[in-house]
């Protein structure tokens, strides 16, 4: 294991992460990707969702998942089957560092019955992405750095039905930014990292 992984993989198993499972049932599992050769250059790999005017969710930033399967036997099954579905990266099991908190979806600002689990893996292999287009337009990765730069920060424009909410969100070079869960779900690890990048 190579000094960058065990330090990444003490940081994230510091605390346990918030579990939901004993009080949601139903959940998706995503997996938050991380590559580089040291901390200051390290990068996180997001999908943008492909666009389709069926779809409420069409060209938003996220992490590559899903929901879990019948024949997923664990939550990390369905996170790595996911992104081998959705972007045709395969992680392996020993890439795996650890979880962050569960969080609950909302809608404008409701709490729903449903939550996220994050997985967070980090690699240091080249990947041939494989784009399944019906579900995603594009695979990238964006520094660290970049995420963290003030002059990212933004606001997204939330417009559902007769709720208007003005959203915290992080400009990465696409349209629209990035906000919502994985808003969150970046901060989140931001936070954990923040105690070894500093």
């Amino acid at each position: 294991m190579s000094s960058l992984k065990e330090s990444l993989y003490s940081v994230i198993n510091v605390t346990m992460p918030v579990d939901l499972s004993t009080q949601l049932d139903r959940h998706a599992c995503v997996a938050l990707i991380l590559r580089g050769d040291s901390w200051d250059n390290l990068e996180l790999g997001y999908i943008q969702r492909a666009f389709s005017e069926s779809d409420r969710w069409s060209g938003q930033l996220a992490f590559p998942g899903g929901k879990r399967e019948e024949h997923d036997k664990t939550d990390l099954d369905a996170a790595l089957r996911e992104t081998l579905e959705e972007v045709g990266i395969e992680l392996a099991n020993p890439e795996l560092l650890g979880r962050l908190n569960d969080i609950q979806a909302r809608k404008a600002g409701t709490m729903l019955d449903f939550y996220i689990r994050p997985f967070v893996f980090f690699t240091q292999r080249e990947f041939n992405v494989v784009l399944d287009r019906t579900e995603v337009a594009d695979f990238f990765w964006i520094p660290l750095k970049e995420i963290q730069n003030p002059q990212r920060r933004t606001t997204y424009r939330l417009q559902r039905e007769s709720v208007s909410l003005e959203l915290p969100a992080i400009h990465l070079d696409r349209d629209p930014p990035l906000w919502g869960l994985s808003y969150m779900m970046t901060l989140n690890l931001l936070e954990v990292l923040a105690v070894a990048i500093k």
